[in-house]
């Protein structure tokens, strides 16, 4: 995983990156774990007559399992991870700036997922911190529909667990051949369900999967809920039996069909598409 920030050749672009890190972690953390960040700071003269806080010089997280820290040296940054087990550390060493991310992200990510119950919040934490671009490459554009829908499975290989991609085709699949059969209906609230369904409920159930960290998202178990891949096939199973139900409607060109099951997709999947069932 690589962060869309460029990452720093000189002092004052390390302190940059790391003020931005620091800004973007304060607002992500659920309420009460924000004291687990700590940022040090480089302080001056001139700064403390000034009265400014002065350029940050490392950010330290605790979480439940590691302590990473993130430090500005020389002209860029170095980084450490430790272990820890009952508050006592276990192991520590130092890490590539690019694995210190990924061990943020996922410590971000099971932090979140736990205080909110729910993995939609890890992914909305993630694209916040701007940790996870790739799920980016899932988007259907509402301009070619037809043409992005077609090229969404190859797209999403590698992206979403194997055991989706059947899921994914067969929902392409179904929403290719609906698309047209509502283009020219008199059904205003059919056509809306079935191209919200293609350009919105399943890219964005398929995006809010793809920026949880891989480990994370195959091995953390959210309280009654499964793991986050558990969570997505069975999204996709549940939006696989909406829009099979919409497309059979089509067929036999049932109105009510198409708008009762139009009004299902709306109320299931309009929020957060990893949040946990009722």
């Amino acid at each position: 995983m690589s962060s869309p920030l460029a990452l720093p050749g000189t002092p004052g672009a390390a302190a940059e990156f790391l003020e931005r890190l620091a800004g973007s972690l304060a607002r992500v953390l659920p309420p009460g774990t924000a004291g687990t960040l700590v940022v040090e700071r480089h302080r001056s003269l001139a700064d403390r007559v000034a009265g400014r806080p002065g350029p940050p010089r490392s950010l330290r997280l605790s979480l439940p399992s590691a302590l990473l820290s993130l430090q500005v040296a020389g002209q860029g940054l170095t980084a450490t991870a430790q272990r820890v087990v009952r508050g006592v550390t276990i192991a520590r060493r130092d890490v590539p700036v690019g694995e210190f991310l990924e061990l943020l992200a996922a410590g971000v990510a099971d932090v979140t997922a736990t205080t909110a119950g729910s993995s939609a919040a890890a992914a909305r934490a993630l694209a916040a911190l701007g940790l996870a671009p790739a799920a980016d490459a899932l988007l259907v554009d509402p301009a070619d529909v037809i043409a992005s829908l077609r090229s969404l499975p190859a797209r999403a290989r590698g992206l979403v667990p194997d055991a989706a991609l059947p899921l994914v085709q067969a929902l392409v699949d179904l929403l290719l051949d609906t698309l047209p059969r509502v283009a020219g209906g008199a059904v205003d609230p059919a056509r809306l369900a079935v191209r919200s369904a293609a350009v919105d409920y399943l890219p964005d159930t398929l995006r809010a999967f793809a920026v949880l960290p891989p480990e994370w998202a195959r091995n953390h178990v959210l309280p009654g809920a499964g793991t986050a891949e558990q969570l997505l096939l069975d999204q996709l199973g549940v939006l696989l039996e909406a829009v099979t139900r919409l497309h059979d409607a089509a067929v036999l060109e049932d109105a009510s069909g198409l708008v009762v099951n139009g009004l299902f997709l709306t109320d299931r999947f309009a929020g957060s598409s990893l949040d946990l069932p009722d």
